[in-house]
């Protein structure tokens, strides 16, 4: 039998005791996608390997593979999902709307600095620079809130919080990279502001599979359910 508590509708088989539909409700459920660009996301801008982003090279493959085999296929579904059914689509991006980034706190201007140089690459991150873009696989159609931000959490830096408040959303998937980095810290951001959040697991990669395990069990057992893309599009579909 399920039933009320703390505003949640109750169902003992429900991830923390809370009712599936509470946590992918369509109509007030979000779709998240975090960090999808260049810089981090395409193997052109090599990433892994440098410093700041606690790998080695020996994470190169793997992460890259599983970003195009998996995580780009896994969101593309979603999106497909969320476009054909007029439901809330959110892009978050990290980047500088200032050419010297000096908006941007300074370990995270450090740590570009770090990734140039030990890449060879021109990181730059500002909003007009190339590196910084969503990927061409994952590109926002113009109807679809497009934000960027200076912090690992897509609320600290962006007015998120308040864009889903104002279109009465309760809940979220989150997906991209890096899944024990910002898609991680937007999920523990949302669940103190009061979301539920749903990590889907296909979704989102981090730098090797030991972070991603460990981003798994830390968020699955004390912030989010943890899903994987099939789950979720049936689940939803049931509720549309």
């Amino acid at each position: 039998m399920k039933k009320q508590k703390h505003g949640f509708q109750l169902d003992k088989n429900g991830w923390f005791g809370i009712a599936e539909v509470e946590w992918i409700d369509p109509s007030a459920t979000a779709i998240l996608i975090i960090d999808m660009q260049n810089y981090d996301a395409n193997r052109e801008w090599e990433l892994i390997g440098t410093r700041g982003t606690g790998t080695t090279e020996n994470s190169h493959e793997y992460y890259y593979n599983r970003i195009s085999t998996t995580v780009v296929p896994t969101i593309q579904k979603l999106l497909s999902f969320f476009r054909r059914q007029n439901l809330t689509i959110v892009h978050v991006y990290f980047a500088s709307r200032l050419a010297d980034a000096s908006d941007m706190p300074p370990l995270w201007r450090l740590r570009f600095e770090q990734h140039a140089e030990d890449s060879g690459k021109p990181y730059k991150p500002s909003i007009t620079n190339r590196e910084m873009h969503i990927i061409d696989e994952l590109k926002p159609l113009p109807n679809e809130i497009v934000l960027s931000k200076l912090t690992g959490s897509a609320f600290l830096s962006t007015d998120l919080h308040q864009i889903l408040q104002d279109r009465g959303i309760k809940s979220f998937l989150a997906c991209g990279v890096w899944g024990n980095s910002c898609v991680e810290d937007t999920v523990r951001t949302g669940c103190d502001l009061g979301y539920l959040a749903t990590y889907v697991e296909d979704g989102t990669a981090s730098p090797d599979e030991e972070f991603h395990k460990a981003a798994v069990r830390v968020l699955g057992e004390m912030y989010c359910q943890v899903r994987d893309s099939a789950w979720i599009l049936k689940r939803m579909g049931q509720y549309i």
